[in-house]
């Protein structure tokens, strides 16, 4: 593994550090409490995300932050950490042990460091702009396939359900020309498999910036391609995204549509 820089050491010790209060709470019987009618948030979230931003605060005390369970937080131009404390809250709370921590840094609009720590299964993935992508210390590449039918892709579903008509619509479109769909329920998870090559494609709307932020880094450092539903790079603005391991990112975006 190279040797990162400060962002990216810090962004891998925080988000490490929120991991172990996520295993803290796993498995145990805790409050819940929901956001809106279909988005729950547990103290889980909340104690993992104080952890998270009190390890970056102790390096780098000045800098702003965009994060999940915070309205109050927002970024500045200059130095950002966009972070989801806990990515896959509905796992969490039946004891899926799909979810993770992502954290990532955002210099002057540009995401350049990555983490994605997945606690129960020992999984943490880590990019840097222009150093590329790893898992657990070990160099990782997109997947190599070229045909959707011998294709493994993977969706999520929104929690706005104004949307599920053209979710739908979308699944359909491509249920029938790959291998198979899947749907893991964590959109940094998704992200992150796709840019080790356990999946071809992924493809999720109504998204945040903290869903994709760090991911999304990953799956380019890691050879893959990542755009909005229109083949531009304004899927945080657009909330649209479709990452792949480039090779079937025309044939996807031919499938979906916003």
């Amino acid at each position: 593994m190279p040797n990162f820089n400060r962002y990216t050491q810090t962004a891998l010790r925080a988000a490490e550090a929120g991991g172990k209060i996520l295993l803290k709470y796993f498995n145990k019987k805790i409050p819940i409490y929901f956001k809106k009618k279909f988005d729950p948030v547990t103290v889980a979230d909340r104690s993992a995300q104080s952890a998270v931003i009190r390890n970056i605060r102790r390096k780098f005390p000045k800098h702003s932050f965009l994060a999940e369970e915070d309205n109050a937080l927002s970024c500045d131009a200059r130095n950002c950490w966009v972070i989801d404390p806990l990515d896959g809250t509905i796992n969490f709370i039946h004891k899926i042990p799909l979810f993770c921590v992502s954290v990532a840094f955002r210099k002057n609009g540009e995401v350049i460091a990555g983490v994605i720590h997945c606690p129960v299964l020992k999984e943490t993935f880590v990019a840097e702009k222009g150093k590329g992508a790893y898992l657990n210390g070990k160099k990782i590449r997109v997947s190599t396939i070229s045909s959707l039918d011998k294709s493994i892709v993977v969706t999520g579903f929104p929690y706005e359900r104004s949307r599920i008509k053209r979710v739908v619509r979308n699944l359909h479109s491509v249920l029938g020309l790959t291998q198979g769909v899947r749907r893991l329920g964590s959109a940094a998870m998704d992200l992150a498999y796709v840019a080790c090559g356990r999946l071809d494609a992924f493809w999720e709307e109504g998204l945040n910036p903290w869903d994709s932020a760090a991911g999304a880094l990953i799956v380019i450092e890691a050879g893959g391609r990542v755009t909005d539903y229109d083949g531009e790079r304004d899927f945080e603005k657009k909330r649209h995204i479709l990452a792949s391991n480039g090779i079937l990112h025309k044939k996807m975006l031919k499938l979906i549509s916003a």
